[in-house]
């Protein structure tokens, strides 16, 4: 192994021995297995996720939490599957945080693996970047693994935006961290995009591509709206909330089964409703769920009697996603969400995660500086 100077110890933000919270505590620095790199933290980014794990049980004793990161390469481990990585690269990525003692990113530094870390344009600052990757994954993996949307990446031209008025999809949510991505990429795969979201965030969601806006408030009235918008012939939908409401909106909006040209489908962040399954059943919808942590390939266990099996497929796909995010940015103008600044670095976490959990993030991606990599 290569490197530069690292020291022995490093604070991180670690799950406590007995109780269901965390704490800022000094660590060591991790070791590198193959095709490992580590990287000295610049910026980190909160998920809902990360409170989740920590809160519910979900995180072992003295894990590392925090999955998305930004900064600067500062050690290379051996059999590299990525060879272009390097001493001093500015990347950035996402890790399963809260999963294991020496591999979090709310830390000073961050052992990831090099195939799933993606290089940050020179345009493009780390904190911005550090908000990028879970939320934009997600997206990707939403719409081209579970709705079959076209890929948009070939080569370095985009794809052009196809205008037929019944190529459309909707993205409940779109001013959700997920959902501001997965406006950009249906965009870019050549879909006309209809999305919710409270009437405040209208025009976020239009800067980001929305073709229509809806707002949710009103389920039955944005289900007409949705229906009205996309000549009744709505096939695909992402339901980004995936609580209340949002999933029975988003299966009655779609076109009936028995005269769309293909499956309607619907996919979802988080497990369906009983009420859900059964008017999927009874409409004839395919309806799944997706999650993240598939993307790392191996079986993952969280908590008593539920683990994430191994997905290979879901591998590779994010290994090809990560090499094209540049690409996705520089050439095609993918947009970070809004970033809110929260003081006090690792210390704040905790702040953030309670604002999280309380219901008041809205449209924007809490951001802390670790370091000046």
């Amino acid at each position: 192994m290569s490197s530069v100077t690292i020291p022995e110890t490093m604070k991180a933000l670690v799950q406590h021995a007995t109780e269901h919270k965390a704490e800022v505590r000094e660590v060591s620095v991790p070791k590198l297995n193959k095709n490992e790199i580590l990287i000295k933290v610049a910026y980190v980014a909160q998920n809902p996720i990360d409170w989740k794990m920590s809160s519910l049980g979900m995180s072992p004793p003295h894990s590392i939490l925090g999955f998305d990161f930004a900064g600067i390469v500062v050690a290379l481990g051996e059999e590299l599957a990525n060879p272009n990585v390097k001493i001093g690269d500015r990347v950035a990525g996402m890790v399963h945080g809260g999963g294991f003692p020496d591999k979090g990113s709310f830390a000073e530094y961050v052992r990831a693996t090099s195939d799933l870390v993606w290089s940050v344009p020179s345009h493009l600052s780390l904190r911005e970047a550090a908000g990028i990757s879970a939320t934009l994954a997600t997206a990707a993996q939403g719409l081209f693994t579970k709705l079959d949307l076209p890929y948009p990446v070939f080569g370095t031209n985009p794809t052009p935006i196809d205008n037929d008025p019944t190529n459309w999809i909707v993205i409940y949510g779109g001013s959700s961290s997920v959902g501001l991505f997965a406006i950009q990429l249906a965009k870019f795969a050549g879909y006309n995009v209809i999305t919710t979201c409270s009437p405040k965030n209208f025009d976020l969601v239009k800067q980001y591509g929305a073709d229509v806006v809806v707002d949710y408030h009103n389920p039955e009235a944005a289900i007409q709206e949705i229906r009205s918008a996309t000549s009744a012939q709505l096939t695909r939908a992402f339901d980004c909330i995936s609580a209340g409401n949002s999933a029975i909106v988003c299966l009655q909006a779609l076109e009936d089964a028995d005269e769309a040209n293909d499956k309607c489908k619907l996919v979802q962040v988080a497990p369906p409703s009983p009420e859900a399954e059964k008017l999927a059943s009874e409409r004839g919808i395919e309806m799944s769920r997706l999650m993240a942590l598939t993307l790392f390939g191996n079986a993952l266990t969280l908590g008593p009697g539920f683990t994430v099996p191994a997905n290979p497929d879901d591998r590779a796909f994010y290994v090809k996603l990560n090499k094209d995010t540049p690409t996705l940015i520089a050439k095609y103008g993918l947009k970070p969400n809004p970033v809110t600044d929260m003081p006090n670095g690792l210390n704040g976490i905790q702040e953030g995660a309670a604002l999280m959990q309380a219901g008041k993030v809205s449209a924007t991606k809490l951001v802390y500086k670790v370091s000046d990599a």
